[in-house]
């Protein structure tokens, strides 16, 4: 029988455990699925539950505190990726719906998987959360010693932490390694039956005694390779005496760091680590970079640690040494992913967005259908959006995440089949049709333009909108082959949908850009920010763009990638406010920062547009001029509530979604088309 995906779904045994395919759910709950309840309730169970049901073989389940965990400030949730989804497992109770949790996931063929906390006395206790500044960081906010040598790139995303090997004493590395221990045996009563001890990033004492760029010691704690390794190799050697040889254990490393760890460390510990670790699981030298966007990846090289983990693979093949090799980060596409077990880059793959992004992910693999596969599109606010979602998580791509509990009382079951017209082929439109002709309607998809994506058009030409471009045709794929009659070029009219006897339409025409109130705005060197992409060779050298929102900072990006000089111009104190802030906005940063021909000002006032560029007002009180030949406006939009309301009566009821309601990005584009169809 042919199996399209035979590698990646072949089983694996991992100590006394066998796997039933290659896929592993790393640790990664979105942080406000639940509120700040001390145990997982039905929301977070069943998303949990679900990656088994998707079919990963091993489910991580993380942040298990020792303690009542406490809810944020205000202050912290809109600073930093704060977490709600906490559990304190010395309660009792968090035990009993944690093996509601896991033995869901054993219901699947799966198994349950988790860190054990240790802890020491006298110390920050990370990662348990007991520092002040939350996980490892310092309440002075120090950096860590030991940073990157002069001309090496910034730490992105990098916390602040206490510097533990220099603070560690040799019965506190004791207490740490016993208390491991001791809550490993616990937590193994409860159901879980792999262990994944989490040591990347330098966030915690086997992390940071791992990296010589916060280890300095120079007893047989630090210094060579075999000396930073000591914490780890005893650690992991202590759970096997206690545990048994066979119980499976990994650990999670920086394969390689700027200015830290080396490909051939990371090697010689795989070879150190032979009889004590299972899975040595490959992960980048800082968090930010591990979580790859359209900025740091590219489709054809989508995981940025997949050459650090071959290249100990092969090592570790070569020596004939018996360690397993996971990588993870960026992984999702299914022949990509496929090949890396086929070419022996790794034996494991280790994926977190992948599940989030597509609830049938392991299923369709498993049926063949990869090209069906919803492409994540990278922007990270399955862990935190921003201020303007507070105590949101949501997946901008699979409208389920944060609503799988009560599925079954929000989708209207259908009745009979009903004739269905949606005017507005951008993503909202196409989410509607896809889900409307998937329920068994007869459905009609209208769009004005010769193209269907709407402003997911733009994706098409700047470099770093790859994963959007991808999701953008993956919904004119489904359109397609949902058998969506599709007309390209129709202006509709109330009159030309009230010949069609429709049961329901649904309006989805987007929004009316808005021009600031500014002298000169009407000129004729005045253009809006998505009336410029793919006819770049058309434009002057000199342009400003007028917004510093994340539309306006992406379109002075893909000018200056383009050849222009751009300057980018914001109220604001700071580029794209609106941008993720967890995993995302500094990689932005990074990126805009490394174009010659990008700059920027902020905090200005705008006083008039001429032929020769943009005068303002700095934060200073001095005027200025920002020198244009082309001035673009990325200011924003409004509903075309007029347009919209003149279709009402089309058909026999009228929904409206999408920008043409409230104008908002593909979260809310998505999930509204996906709503309203599943009314119908």
């Amino acid at each position: 029988m042919y199996i399209r995906y035979k590698n990646l779904l072949s089983p694996i045994q991992v100590g006394n455990v066998l796997l039933k395919n290659r896929m592993t759910a790393t640790a990664a709950t979105p942080h406000f699925l639940q509120g700040t309840e001390p145990y997982p309730t039905e929301k977070w169970i069943t998303h949990i539950v679900n990656r088994a049901k998707n079919g990963a073989a091993a489910i991580n389940i993380n942040h298990l505190e020792r303690g009542s965990p406490q809810g944020g400030s205000l202050d912290i949730i809109d600073n930093t990726p704060a977490h709600f989804c906490i559990m304190d497992i010395t309660n009792t109770s968090c035990h009993n719906y944690l093996c509601q949790m896991i033995d869901g996931i054993r219901y699947y063929g799966s198994i349950a998987v988790t860190n054990p906390m240790g802890t020491f006395s006298g110390g920050p206790g990370w990662p348990f959360g007991t520092g002040p500044g939350g996980p490892g960081v310092s309440p002075a906010g120090t950096p860590p010693s030991g940073a990157p040598p002069a001309g090496s790139p910034p730490p992105v995303g990098e916390p602040r932490r206490i510097n533990l090997p220099d603070v560690l004493n040799k019965q506190q590395i004791r207490e740490y390694i016993e208390s491991t221990v001791k809550n490993a045996v616990m937590l193994r009563k409860l159901g879980f039956e792999m262990f994944s001890f989490h040591n990347a990033y330098r966030g915690g004492p086997g992390a940071q005694f791992w990296s010589p760029i916060c280890n300095h010691r120079t007893d047989e704690y630090g210094g060579s390779v075999k000396n930073r390794a000591r914490l780890l190799l005893e650690l992991f050697d202590a759970l096997k005496q206690t545990l048994g040889k066979d119980f499976p254990l990994e650990c999670l490393v920086s394969g390689e760091e700027e200015g830290g760890i080396t490909v051939q460390d990371t090697i010689e510990l795989a070879r150190m680590a032979e009889g004590k670790i299972d899975v040595l699981h490959i992960r980048h030298g800082y968090q930010d970079p591990q979580h790859p966007t359209g900025f740091t990846s590219t489709r054809e090289k989508p995981c940025p640690n997949l050459d650090v983990a071959a290249a100990v693979k092969a090592a570790v093949r070569d020596s004939k040494t018996r360690i397993l090799i996971g990588v993870s980060a960026g992984l999702q596409d299914p022949s990509f992913c496929d090949n890396i077990i086929a070419t022996g880059k790794a034996d494991i793959i280790c994926m977190a967005r992948a599940w989030i992004a597509d609830s049938e992910y392991g299923k369709k693999l498993y049926e063949g259908r990869g090209e069906d596969v919803v492409p994540c599109i990278r922007c990270n606010k399955c862990h935190v959006p921003n201020d303007s979602d507070k105590f949101r998580s949501f997946c901008s791509v699979n409208p389920l995440v944060g609503i799988e509990d009560k599925l079954d009382r929000m989708i209207t079951p259908v009745t009979r089949k009903k004739n269905v017209a949606i005017v507005g082929g951008g993503p909202a439109g196409m989410e509607a049709a896809i889900v409307a002709a998937g329920r068994g309607h007869r459905v009609t998809l209208y769009e004005k333009n010769d193209f269907l994506g709407g402003q997911l058009r733009h994706a098409d030409f700047a470099s770093f909108k790859w994963p959007l471009k991808d999701f953008k045709d993956y919904l004119i794929r489904q359109v397609y082959k949902t058998g969506v009659n599709v007309k390209l070029n129709t202006l509709v009219t109330k009159e030309l949908l009230g010949q069609e006897n429709y049961d329901a339409v649904i309006v989805a025409i987007g929004p009316r850009f808005t021009k600031p109130s500014i002298p000169g705005v009407d000129n004729e060197n005045v253009k809006f920010a998505l009336d410029v992409y793919g006819i770049t060779e058309k434009l002057p050298e000199k342009i400003a763009v007028i917004g510093g929102s994340e539309i306006g900072v992406e379109t002075g990006m893909y000018l200056a990638e383009t050849g222009h000089k751009v300057t980018v111009m914001t109220r604001q104190t700071r580029l794209a406010p609106d941008a993720a802030h967890a995993h995302y906005v500094a990689m932005l940063e990074a990126a805009y920062l490394a174009l010659k021909n990008f700059s920027f000002v902020t905090e200005v006032k705008y006083t008039g547009i001429d032929s020769t560029g943009v005068n303002y007002i700095d934060k200073n009180g001095g005027s200025k001029k920002v020198e244009a030949e082309m001035v673009i406006l990325a200011t924003g939009g409004v509903g075309k509530h007029e347009e919209a309301m003149s279709l009402y009566g089309a058909g026999a009821v009228t929904y409206f979604i999408g920008d043409c309601v409230r104008v908002g990005d593909v979260h809310k584009a998505i999930s509204g088309g996906f709503a309203v169809a599943n009314q119908i």
